[in-house]
C-alpha cells in the first residue's frame, strides 16, 4: 500500500545459497567462501545495476536483522546506489566466532533428547 501510494517499486531479493540461488552445482566447503556479506552487498550493488542502470529511480534499502545489517552496510559501502537505509534491529557490529549462540543451540535441543543436536 505504501509503494503504491508513491508509484514505488518494492523488490525481495534472496541471498545467494539460499532457495534456488545456490551458484554453485555442489555444496562443498570450499564454495561457502562466497556466503558472506560482502557478496550480499555485491550481489545486492549488481542487482540494482542491472534494475536501474541509468540511476533514474531513487533507490531505498530495507531490512531488519541479519538484512538490516545488510541494509545499513549497503548505503555506507555504496551510497551512489541508495539514497538511504531503512535498517531495523540491524545487528551492525558482527561476531566472528559467536559460540554463544551454538552453546543455546545445543541446550536447548538437548532438552529434547540426547539424539537432538545432532541430528542432519
Amino acid at each position: 500500500m505504501v509503494g503504491a501510494e508513491h508509484n514505488a517499486r518494492f523488490m525481495v531479493l534472496e541471498h545467494r545459497f539460499y532457495g534456488d540461488s545456490q551458484p554453485f552445482d555442489t555444496w562443498e566447503l570450499e564454495n561457502f567462501g562466497y556466503l558472506n556479506s560482502e557478496q550480499a552487498l555485491a550481489d545486492l550493488a549488481y542487482f540494482i545495476g542491472e534494475m536501474n542502470p541509468d540511476q533514474a529511480n531513487e533507490v531505498l534499502v530495507i531490512g531488519g536483522s541479519y538484512p538490516g545489517a545488510l541494509s545499513a552496510w549497503f548505503r555506507s559501502r555504496y551510497p551512489h546506489l541508495a539514497v538511504g537505509s531503512w535498517a531495523s534491529s540491524g545487528v551492525v557490529q558482527p561476531v566472528i566466532d559467536m559460540w554463544k549462540f551454538d552453546e543455546q543451540v545445543y541446550t536447548s535441543t538437548i532438552k529434547s533428547g540426547e539424539f537432538c543436536p545432532t541430528m542432519t
